[in-house]
């Protein structure tokens, strides 16, 4: 190793709650009744990461509803960071 080489990195995850990678189809539903399709790419007990199509990403709100289209399942959510076509949410409540 050269000198000038650095350490490899270390990835410490600080997240309070563990993710399991997923496929599930979903959607974001804001209030006014429009929806943008998406995939939850993650998810934890707390919140999880989304991909949406195109540009759909930058539409959201800041507050929106996710619903999981397979099993009927809504949550209110709070977008936490966006970047790109991924956003990360976070849950508001219960699953009605």
């Amino acid at each position: 190793m050269s000198r000038n080489a650095s350490p490899p990195a270390v990835f410490v995850d600080r997240r309070a709650a563990e993710r399991k990678p997923t496929a599930l189809l979903a959607f974001a539903q804001h209030r006014d009744g429009s929806r943008y399709p998406c995939q939850v790419k993650n998810i934890s007990d707390r919140g999880a990461m989304l991909e949406f199509l195109g540009s759909q990403a930058v539409q959201l709100e800041d507050v929106f509803d996710l619903v999981l289209a397979s099993a009927d399942m809504r949550y209110a959510v709070q977008l936490v960071w966006r970047r790109e076509r991924m956003v990360g949410v976070l849950f508001c409540g219960d699953a009605a």
